[in-house]
């Protein structure tokens, strides 16, 4: 009996500790869901909303840099000959000679153009005499003619040898303003001030007329010979000249076109000459060479984006960036064209105003009409 009671008073402490543990389990939980439901509810974030830079768009007056190679020149450059055989008497200038228009700078023997213009002039005082005795006579006959005392036949005769002797006294004069040509050509005078900047002659050696004595630069302007692609060919015949500038050993001078020639050279490019402007700055000397820059502007708003702003379209390659509405907190796409790309991000072409807000990070990252956070924001 003892022992009955034993068992039973055991089993009731157990059962009343089991019990004990559920209760207090059930009002933990039954707390804690009751504070879960006093608690303010949290905002729902979906998954697909992106963080992203967003920076505003600063278009610029854009040009595209086009560099091209030239060499220096002179607007006047001849090459200066004796315009008659024969040899050469005295070289009076060299390489590097400053000289001044008219100066005489080379001549060859005279001594033979000076006999053979004596030898024209005698010839044209002998036809002049003759032509004078010509002329008396015709002009006596016909005042016999004319009163019936000289036959017809005589005055024809006199007429002939008068126009005869015309003609040979206008040919004897030709021959002397040739021979005093030919003479004058035995000099070489400077056309205009300037530099020889080359010399092929020796003194006694024997030359040709139109063999090349000297390479001539006047002093005037400087101009670079050069050549430029069809399309800037096409802008320039159009006039809508670009700002030119011409840079050499760290010196840059400003230039416009002087000459544009209207056929490429070989099917490639068009010859073009360019006037230097080097007011109160000594130019470059001729014959070096520089590099010209054609800063051609772009139309339409062009602003510097990073990289990582442009997306590109997989299906047909169209260039777009993302224009963030800050109202609704989504993105648009919104079209660009690349103008020139450079370490720093892309030159675009683009239809936002300054000011208004783009994607410029993150932006492979999204889609169209999609909500953003730009960084910083509260979310």
């Amino acid at each position: 009996m003892l022992s009955l009671i034993y068992i039973t008073e055991r089993s009731f402490l157990y059962f009343s500790a089991t019990v004990k543990t559920v209760l207090t389990f059930a009002a933990i939980s039954v707390a804690a869901l009751l504070q879960a439901c006093s608690e303010s509810p949290q905002p729902i974030t979906a998954e697909n909303i992106k963080t992203v830079s967003v920076r505003e768009i600063d278009n610029v007056d854009y040009f595209e840099a086009i560099q091209l190679p030239g060499i220096t020149d002179t607007k006047s450059q001849s090459q200066l000959s004796f315009g008659v055989d024969g040899t050469v008497s005295s070289v009076r200038v060299d390489i590097g000679t400053q000289v001044h228009a008219g100066d005489m700078m080379a001549s060859l023997d005279q001594e033979p153009y000076r006999l053979a213009l004596e030898n024209a002039r005698s010839e044209s005082e002998r036809a002049r005499v003759t032509f004078e005795e010509a002329k008396k006579n015709y002009e006596r006959l016909v005042s016999l003619r004319a009163r019936n005392l000289a036959s017809e036949q005589n005055l024809d005769a006199s007429k002939s040898n008068y126009e005869n002797a015309r003609a040979m006294l206008r040919e004897t004069q030709s021959q002397v303003r040739l021979a005093e040509r030919d003479l004058s050509r035995t000099e070489i005078h400077a056309p205009y001030d300037g530099m020889v900047s080359g010399r092929r002659i020796e003194p006694f050696e024997e030359v040709t007329a139109h063999h090349v004595a000297f390479t001539f630069d006047g002093t005037g302007a400087r101009i670079v010979e050069s050549s430029v692609p069809e399309i800037l060919a096409t802008r320039l015949q159009n006039g809508d000249e670009p700002e030119i500038i011409v840079h050499h050993r760290g010196r840059s001078f400003r230039a416009s076109v002087a000459h544009l020639s209207r056929r490429a050279n070989e099917g490639l490019d068009f010859p073009v000459k360019l006037r230097i402007d080097a007011t109160g700055e000594a130019p470059p000397s001729p014959g070096l060479v520089v590099s010209v820059t054609y800063r051609i502007p772009e139309e339409g708003n062009i602003a510097l984006v990073p990289h990582g702003a442009v997306v590109v379209e997989p299906v047909d390659g169209t260039p777009f960036i993302y224009r963030y509405d800050q109202e609704t907190g989504t993105v648009s796409r919104t079209p660009v064209t690349i103008v020139n790309s450079e370490t720093q991000g892309y030159w675009v072409r683009n239809d936002l105003g300054n000011g208004d807000l783009y994607v410029a990070a993150g932006a492979a990252f999204i889609s169209d009409g999609q909500r953003v956070w730009p960084t910083g924001a509260d979310q």
